[in-house]
Parts: structure tokens; C-alpha cells; sequence
């Protein structure tokens, strides 16, 4: 019996975490409410207050559970440090592309939550998931540089803060500017192969000499 209870639990703790989702990219985290979240999730206040003690412990909990989900995948045996930058930009496209939690709480981060103090955590969450994924991406870069794919005087911050603007013009072109209404997925993955050859060749990304 206990065990069945530990089960109803978190099926229902899962369902109010799914409901804000829907409530703060519908109404905004300034504007939903814990009765909002309760009523989306088809339950009372009382048993969202059971599991969370505010709005923002709500959000906080959502947005660590999606992004929980946005990790790279295992780096495949006698995949190249370049081959596996590349397998990951279009893997994290398409995970932030489809209908999901990733989805949801990436746009609830990155355009719906202003940079005041009441979202204060939020940001932090947003700003240490951003970090570790430039982290990942600039060691694979430095691998990729050390075997000699890439240039040996190629400027790593500036490479890396490349790949993540690619990144970034892409999905904005093709899911929420909606640009592209046919094929999306093989538009998304030709602009990636195109910019992805530009910064392996560009010499605009390279280090400029002294002097």
C-alpha cells in the first residue's frame, strides 16, 4: 500500500510540473498562480501546497526536471572530437525543436522570464545549464584542435561562441519565426552543415596575429 502511495505521489507531483508548463508559457511566471497550476492539473490547491510551497518552488522544479532531459548524449566509440561536436548541435536542435519539456521550459527561460530579483533562481538555473553546455562544447573544440581537425590558431571563444549563435539563428529561423513550413528538418540540418563547414575553414574565427 505504501508503495502505491509513493507512486500516486509522484504521478501527481509529474502532473503539476506538466500543467506549469502549459499555465507559465500561456500566463507568464509573473502572472500564473499556484490556483492556475492546481486547476491545469486537475487538482486541488491543497495537493500542489502539498508538494511545493510557492509558485517559484514550483518553477524551479520544472525547470530542473527538463533540463535534466537536455544532456548530451554518450559519445560514441571512434567518433572523432569534431564528428561528436557536430552529432551533438544537431541533437540538441532537435530536442529543443520538438514539443516537449525541453521545449517549453527553454522558452519559458530564454523569453518569457524577465531579469528582475523575484527571478533571480530562474536566470541562475538558465545561466549554469548555458555554461556547462559551452563548457562541453569548448573541450570538445580544444580535442578537436589538439588531433589537428581544426586549425591549431583557431580563437576557441570566439569558435565556441559561434557555434552557439549558429545554433541559436537556426531555431529562431525555423521554429519560431516559422519560416520554413515544408522539409524543416532537412533545411535545419543543411544550414547546420553549412555553418558547421564555415567554422571549421573561416578565418575570421582564427587568432589574430600580434602586431
Amino acid at each position: 500500500m505504501a508503495r502505491k502511495t509513493k507512486e500516486d505521489s509522484l504521478r501527481t507531483r509529474s502532473s503539476i510540473l506538466d500543467a506549469a508548463e502549459r499555465v507559465i508559457i500561456q500566463r507568464g511566471i509573473s502572472y500564473a498562480t499556484m490556483a492556475d497550476i492546481a486547476q491545469a492539473a486537475g487538482v486541488s490547491r491543497g495537493a500542489v501546497y502539498g508538494h511545493f510551497e510557492n509558485k517559484m518552488e514550483v518553477a524551479i522544479a520544472m525547470c530542473e526536471r527538463a533540463l535534466a532531459l537536455a544532456v548530451a548524449p554518450e559519445r560514441k566509440p571512434g567518433t572523432s572530437a569534431l564528428e561528436t561536436l557536430y552529432e551533438q548541435g544537431m541533437y540538441f536542435l532537435k530536442l529543443c525543436s520538438e514539443p516537449g519539456p525541453v521545449q517549453r521550459v527553454l522558452q519559458i527561460l530564454y523569453m518569457q522570464c524577465d531579469t528582475n530579483e523575484h527571478n533571480l533562481p530562474l536566470l541562475e538555473i538558465r545561466d549554469r545549464w548555458e555554461m556547462e553546455c559551452r563548457e562541453d562544447a569548448e573541450t570538445l573544440i580544444r580535442e578537436a584542435v589538439a588531433s589537428e581537425e581544426l586549425p591549431g590558431d583557431i580563437d576557441v571563444g570566439l569558435a565556441n561562441l559561434y557555434l552557439f549563435s549558429l545554433f541559436d539563428g537556426i531555431y529562431s529561423t525555423l521554429f519560431l519565426a516559422n519560416r520554413i513550413k515544408q522539409d524543416r528538418w532537412q533545411v535545419a540540418e543543411a544550414l547546420y552543415r553549412a555553418g558547421f563547414a564555415a567554422f571549421r575553414t573561416a578565418p575570421e574565427l582564427r587568432k589574430k596575429a600580434a602586431g
